[in-house]
């Protein structure tokens, strides 16, 4: 009897020789019974319930491609749990099987009729389903004890340790101090105005290792309010382990696992003082400042409908100087009661001229680009020095886990391998060198906006000109039109001594206009 032998195991936790055993189980079954082996395939840490697509189990996809070609006899598994995990894959994989002219033969169960393919499907469809349950209680078991069922959030680290029977405690954590400094920075500055974008930029301009391998976001700050994930949000900054927040779902079409909020009836906080990182005040103004964004009105969180919007003011009596008409501006208490005696108005196109001649005659001033200058000096050097003591601080700690993982060999080696805790200590000590050498390459590969431009005058005067062309073009706009505004602090319009027009007078925020070219934003 033609045969194609199929092995699954579940998860990267388990022990990969088990598909190994399953098959030599069923070459010595096939040797007893005289069937002669065509195939064999595998699934390595693929769940029994994540589908039968060649981009889901590419092995279960190779071998029933195979079977229906022709020429095979049955399919070999040591059980059904191994086949599949779920009713309808179960089902669909038994009679495509059987279609091709084949049957499918189990250890356990022999061949698999239409009705113990029935029964033995809801069981071990069942046995799925109770598994996660009883995950779930273990882990709410583990939170009691202030233990954590996740891996550790930024700014921690594992610190698992023995108990008195010598087993292994998993599921503590501490604090690492030189990333708690970076949690610490990042509330600061949030509470400070700094939009999570901004700290992101920064934080990846600096070489700062993020959470994962990859660059800091946007998200990896804000987080998401249904799930409580991100480093503003995170519950255990403030010595609270939160479980249950979020659960993970799997598309019925695509057999994807995604994240979805948790039912709050089954969330649950513990207590881990000795965990807080950031300060209560701190927390709780961060947490302000995260909720006044949510409870913004979306209309006034639309980008301005013209350039100079929200800019203008009447040097008269300082109310906003607003679009009027169809396409001129003027004071909008001299329209709408009279208070006002500057009746005089602007049409767009001259106003946002004049503006953006006014804008650019400043910035290109003498004291402003030498203004610039200084502090781009200033910012290398500030750089540099941090830059300095970043690598010296990875070098002495690499070196530092680097004389651990020789001890933690030699143990290994001289007879101590078993010892649970000897491989699980290896395997911190590896995965900690691993990240540092990360960070030093992170370091290394900056990019060269540190170093000074020898025309430096020149590059900033450059920025400014092509500021002003992105303005023109549609596809650059969008983010031309924020990085202008943002330069403006206000726009003073007051009534010219002749007897018609204007004059503007534009108040520039310097901050920004300092930062403009240093090479860490870029137009369009």
């Amino acid at each position: 009897m033609r045969t194609v032998i199929y092995a699954r195991f579940s998860s990267d936790n388990q022990n990969p020789r088990s598909v190994d055993d399953q098959i030599a189980a069923c070459r010595a079954r096939a040797e007893c019974e005289g069937w002669t082996i065509i195939a064999e395939f595998r699934d390595a840490a693929l769940s029994g319930a994540a589908g039968i697509g060649e981009d889901q189990r590419p092995g279960m996809n190779a071998m029933l491609r195979l079977v229906e070609a022709g020429g095979i006899d049955q399919v070999l598994a040591e059980s059904t749990d191994r086949v599949a995990r779920h009713i309808a894959d179960a089902h669909t994989i038994r009679e495509r099987i059987e279609f091709a002219g084949a049957r499918l033969f189990t250890l356990f169960d022999g061949t698999v009729t239409p009705m113990i393919g029935l029964l033995k499907g809801f069981m071990d469809s069942q046995f799925r389903t109770d598994l996660g349950a009883r995950v779930r209680r273990g882990q709410r078991g583990a939170l009691a004890q202030g233990r954590s069922s996740g891996g550790p959030a930024y700014g921690y680290r594992r610190a698992n340790r023995l108990d008195e029977k010598g087993n292994l405690i998993a599921g503590l954590r501490e604090i690492e101090p030189d990333r708690a400094e970076i949690v610490i920075r990042i509330f600061r500055e949030f509470v400070a105005g700094r939009s999570p974008r901004a700290i992101a930029e920064r934080l990846n301009a600096e070489g700062v290792a993020p959470p994962r391998q990859g660059f800091w976001q946007t998200g990896t700050i804000s987080g998401s309010p249904s799930t409580g994930f991100g480093i503003l949000r995170n519950r255990i900054y403030i010595g609270r382990i939160v479980y249950g927040r979020s659960k993970v779902v799997t598309n019925p079409q695509t057999r994807r696992k995604m994240m979805r909020p948790g039912d709050p009836s089954q969330i649950v906080e513990q207590e881990v003082p000795r965990l807080r990182i950031v300060p209560e005040d701190l927390w709780q103004a961060a947490q302000d400042r995260l909720e006044a964004g949510r409870r913004t009105r979306p209309e006034r969180q639309r980008r301005p409908k013209h350039l100079l919007s929200g800019l203008g003011v009447c040097a008269v009596c300082g109310t906003s100087w607003t679009k009027i008409t169809g396409d001129h501006w003027g004071c909008r208490n001299n329209r709408n009661g009279g208070t006002c005696t500057n009746n005089r108005m602007i049409n767009s196109r001259l106003y946002q001229e004049r503006v953006l001649a006014d804008l650019q005659a400043g910035m290109l001033a003498p004291d402003v680009v030498a203004a610039y200058v200084r502090e781009y000096h200033r910012d290398f050097a500030r750089r540099s020095a941090s830059l300095a003591k970043d690598r010296a601080r990875l070098d002495r700690k690499l070196a530092e886990v680097q004389r651990r993982l020789d001890r933690l060999i030699e143990a290994f080696t001289s007879g101590f391998r078993e010892l649970p805790e000897i491989r699980d200590a290896l395997a911190t000590a590896r995965t900690e060198k691993e990240a540092l050498g990360r960070e030093l390459a992170s370091l290394e590969a900056l990019p060269t906006v540190l170093a000074l431009h020898p025309r430096l005058e020149e590059e900033y005067r450059r920025q400014i000109a092509d500021l002003q062309t992105a303005l023109a073009m549609p596809e650059a706009a969008d983010e031309a039109v924020p990085r202008l505004r943002a330069m403006i602090a206000r726009i003073i319009v007051r009534p010219s001594e002749e007897r018609r027009g204007v004059e503007i007078e534009v108040v520039r925020q310097i901050d920004e206009v300092l930062s403009l070219a240093t090479g860490l934003r870029e137009i369009g």
